[in-house]
């Protein structure tokens, strides 16, 4: 997974048919709600309710791939197939690389001024 890029600003561009405000705004919308989710996605594991932790990273899922974290998006896909499988360890390793790649992410579009 580490090859994987933080984000694809290209492809999040493109998507966003070349709008850089629109992506910062995108952006600016994840930073406030991603840490609500992943507080949401801690006590979901936290309880053992899998599936709420399923729901809750597929919507992260969601959230990050319009922005192009890659990373992140592939992190979370992999905790919402841990969480079907009931694989509750596998999940929480998922959650903590899914916290460190939304750091290494903000700390990289704070250096881009993009946050």
């Amino acid at each position: 997974m580490e090859s994987e890029p933080l984000i694809d600003l290209h492809g999040a561009l493109a998507a966003l048919e070349g709008d850089r405000e629109l992506l910062m705004d995108c952006l600016a919308l994840l930073a406030e709600d991603l840490p609500l989710r992943l507080e949401e996605l801690r006590r979901s594991l936290d309880s053992g309710d899998l599936a709420r932790a399923c729901n809750v990273a597929h919507t992260i899922k969601g959230s990050v791939a319009v922005v192009g974290a890659v990373a992140l998006k592939n992190t979370a896909l992999a905790l919402e197939v841990a969480g079907r499988g009931g694989r509750l360890q596998e999940a929480d390793a998922c959650y903590a690389e899914l916290c460190r790649r939304w750091r290494e992410l903000c700390l990289y579009l704070e250096k881009e001024k993009l946050l």
